[in-house]
């Protein structure tokens, strides 16, 4: 869905879709379409085309910020995995344990247990 949007900007740019004739206006709508359209094509019969490869690119580099990505993956490659074990739920695992309680099943509504889980990190973070 990124790299449709993106190529919306790169069609007009390319004079695939034209935003305006003489006398006449396109919504935002019919651009859309439009810029769809050519998308859908160009995925189906030519996947190798420029202008695709371009909004893909133009994806990973600016949405996913891929550069950035792999320089943190090489960092963590040289560094040593230190395991510790925790008393509590740990601020990056606290989704997790969300997930895992939705499907538990109990009389405590889930929003409720995940007010009590909270307010068991704010008393353990306030003692430290």
């Amino acid at each position: 869905e990124l790299a449709r949007r993106r190529f919306r900007d790169i069609a007009q740019i390319a004079g695939l879709v034209v935003t305006t004739y003489p006398g006449q206006h396109k919504s935002v709508r019919q651009l859309q379409a439009s810029s769809s359209l050519f998308y859908d094509v160009f995925r189906k019969f030519d996947p190798e085309n420029g202008l695709l490869r371009q909004a893909e690119r133009e994806v990973l580099e600016d949405a996913l910020d891929i550069a950035r990505l792999a320089e943190s993956f090489e960092r963590l490659q040289n560094r040593e995995i230190v395991h510790v074990a925790l008393q509590r739920c740990s601020p990056l695992a606290f989704p997790l344990m969300v997930e895992r309680m939705r499907e538990r099943l109990s009389n405590e509504t889930l929003a409720a247990r995940i007010e009590r889980m909270i307010s068991q990190l704010e008393r353990a973070a306030d003692k430290c």
